[in-house]
């Protein structure tokens, strides 16, 4: 299913000569960047037209025929009064009957959006302050919408009723910019670059929540966009964005507590009995300050919370054991993973560049994108891993057991040994194997059989 955008276009006598001409070189190059990331970024967008002036109607249906749009917006023709409420309720109506929910490739859903353009004062403002209402989070159900519409407001000129365009940004979750008529197709361009954004960012929500992401990814495109501006973008997109209220609150991580993906044993204040079958975990989730939540490896049912600092107490300490998995390379908790042979390009150096390896702290086998990832640079995200067909990540190779690697490895420390060590070696032993990961200490288990369950 396409991203469904209504422009909702002022054509009253106000915009004759050069407003209707840069309204009009505006929509060109609106859709221009739509085709363009449909081509580039994977992503469709159906675009729709309602005009209010002389005649308030719906002028295109939503449509991705984008030659049918650029025809009914070249025939638009300015005069009359400024009737934006009804405008408006065509846009809604259009919505209600053709519109629906783009589903991005990390699983996130984003509604409709309405895009408001004017360079005047409205007929009846009272009334399109209501007609705003039906838009968003206090009136959407009583008309029948599936979700809020956000209405990203845009007016050109000096006699654009401003404050009115700011509260029907408000009511929406929405956002509203000023400017001269000639400033049209920046802001135009400025919503194609929205969607790239979200586009691009999809799987990771703190990404697209973050207002400095939003700036350096603009400013690559070439856009300098103010602080008011950049706020209402991000609100609008957020609108947008049906799980933006509670999506990835599992993949919050806390100052004080180690990283998400971090392997940990029993540590110095244990009294969890054989919870963790005397091995190692992987730290799959920051409950609160002080307290972590870990998966252990001889036990994925099940998830236990553990202090890390709470109660002045430490039950776990982290430890440098990557998770080795059997020839069948099914990726799990613990593991340690490079970019893959299907690595994305939109996802670019977010790994902090070629080489780099990252801890799995999550997986989930019933999603399209299912593993998630933490990067030595912080960044979170979540990768498709299908093998033997898709591969965006896949694992250190000697952490397979079976490989060729691993098995010369672990040919090499047999030789090594029996025989004492290489002759005349007077290097001292680190405690690590030849894999690189920790010589495991045995540990007793305590008689303590209380537990804290997830």
């Amino acid at each position: 299913m396409p991203l469904d955008t209504v422009l909702c276009l002022d054509t009253s006598g106000s915009m004759a000569g050069r407003g209707m001409r840069e309204l009009k070189k505006a929509v060109r190059e609106f859709i221009l960047g739509i085709q363009e990331t449909a081509s580039k970024h994977n992503l469709r967008e159906n675009v729709g037209v309602v005009e209010f002036g002389a005649k308030t109607r719906i002028v295109q249906p939503l449509t991705n025929n984008y030659r049918a749009v650029l025809r009914a917006v070249e025939n638009l023709n300015a005069g009359g009064s400024t009737p934006m409420f009804e405008g408006l309720m065509e846009a809604l109506k259009e919505v209600l009957q053709n519109g629906g929910v783009l589903v991005l490739s990390g699983q996130k859903k984003m509604t409709p959006r309405v895009i408001l353009m004017t360079d005047g004062h409205p007929d009846d403002k009272e009334n399109v302050l209501k007609a705003a209402l039906s838009f968003g989070p206090a009136g959407w159900q009583a008309v029948g919408l599936p979700h809020p519409i956000p209405i990203a407001c845009v007016g050109c000129g000096g006699d654009v009723d401003g404050d009115l365009l700011q509260a029907v940004a408000k009511l929406t979750n929405g956002m509203y910019v000023q400017g001269d008529i000639g400033q049209l197709s920046e802001f135009f361009r400025r919503q194609v670059l929205l969607i790239r954004f979200a586009a691009q960012f999809s799987h990771d929500m703190r990404q697209l929540r973050d207002l400095m992401v939003l700036r350096q990814f603009l400013a690559q495109m070439g856009e300098s966009v103010d602080e008011d501006e950049l706020v209402g973008l991000k609100t609008l997109l957020l609108a947008m964005l049906l799980c933006a209220a509670d999506d990835d609150s599992d993949d919050e991580e806390l100052d004080n507590m180690p990283p998400l993906g971090s392997r940990v044993r029993r540590g110095r204040d244990w009294k969890w009995g054989n919870q963790d079958g005397q091995g190692p975990g992987t730290v799959v989730r920051h409950k609160s300050d002080g307290i972590l939540v870990v998966e252990w490896d001889h036990e994925t049912s099940t998830n236990y919370k553990y202090r890390f600092g709470a109660e002045g107490a430490r039950d776990v300490r982290v430890v440098d054991e990557p998770r080795v998995v059997g020839v069948s390379g099914r990726i799990m908790p613990g593991c340690r993973v490079v970019r893959g042979r299907d690595w994305a390009s939109r996802y670019g150096d977010q790994d902090g560049g070629r080489g780099s390896v990252g801890s799995v702290y999550k997986v989930m086998p019933e999603k399209e994108y299912n593993v998630h990832v933490r990067w030595p640079n912080k960044h979170k995200n979540v990768y498709k891993y299908e093998p033997p067909n898709i591969k965006e990540i896949q694992m250190e190779e000697h952490m397979v057991m079976g490989t060729a690697a691993a098995l010369a490895a672990l040919s090499l420390a047999g030789s090594r040994a029996g025989s004492g060590g290489s002759p005349g070696s007077s290097r001292p032993s680190s405690g690590r194997t030849s894999t690189g990961t920790p010589a495991r200490r045995r540990q007793e288990p305590s008689d303590d059989k209380s537990c804290s369950v997830m």
